[in-house]
């Protein structure tokens, strides 16, 4: 007995020590989200922190805000959402909460298709953003009505993988009624298959209300953090998303 509490002890010990250095952050309900109503204290990843030390895969640009939809592997429909904001040449955790991705997971790079139930793997902009209200964000914004937003989903057809208004097609999305039942109250349009869409690559790519359950390919977290992040978000601001073993280095 004495073994195993000092191993608990040890493991307490170390994990307030990578807190504390920025590797990994202790979970609380202020700055995950307040769904999260575990007593125990969850160490998440801060991907901020890992691109300050050169872990991340890629090139962060001129970007001056990302977004990190992180999930642990390609078969997982759970991921952290994390904005990373920059000042001078260092990167600050802003905001991070639980989410939800594809009920499939993530497509490998490149390998989306059209209702695979995936999440694309990928860097994406941050296009625009719709819902019932402007909330505040900088990005370009659509009011929707409560009836004829549509967005294509339809492979073959003109507006595949962009918004219409009028009569919606059975297999496309209707942005309106999904916004009167709740997760497109606010949404991101997240740049995946855009400007210029590749039939039957995939559509609908948004970054909405939700976090519960699992999506279609989008990401989704709780309406609070959502709407805290659009206040944040400019154009061309980008979100990061897939498998974290994919993006960052150990």
């Amino acid at each position: 007995m004495r073994m195993k509490r000092l191993g608990i002890a040890t493991v307490g010990l170390l994990a307030s020590i990578a807190a504390a250095a920025g590797i990994y952050s202790a979970a609380t309900p202020s700055s995950v989200g307040a769904h999260l109503t575990s007593t125990s204290t969850p160490i998440v990843f801060n991907p901020c922190w890992a691109i300050n030390h050169g872990k991340y895969l890629h090139s962060t640009g001129k970007a001056r805000r990302a977004m990190f939809a992180l999930s642990p592997s390609y078969t997982s429909s759970y991921v952290v959402v994390t904005e990373c904001i920059k000042s001078g040449n260092t990167w600050t955790k802003l905001y991070q909460t639980n989410g939800r991705a594809g009920y499939n997971g993530f497509a490998h790079w490149q390998q989306k298709r059209e209702g695979d139930g995936k999440s694309p793997t990928g860097i994406f902009p941050l296009l625009s953003a719709f819902g019932n209200k402007n909330p505040g964000t900088y990005l370009p914004y659509r009011t929707l009505h409560t009836s004829g937003d549509c967005w294509g989903s339809t492979p073959g057809q003109p507006h595949y993988n962009q918004y219409y208004s009028g009569h919606c097609l059975p297999t496309d999305e209707n942005l309106s009624a999904t916004m009167l039942r709740g997760p497109y109250r606010q949404a991101v349009v997240i740049g995946y298959n855009l400007p210029h869409p590749a039939q039957g690559l995939g559509s609908a790519i948004f970054f909405h209300v939700g976090g519960t359950g699992s999506t279609a390919g989008c990401i989704a977290i709780n309406q609070t953090t959502l709407t805290r992040i659009m206040h944040t978000l400019h154009t061309n601001d980008y979100m990061v998303m897939g498998p974290k073993t994919t993006l960052f280095r150990s």
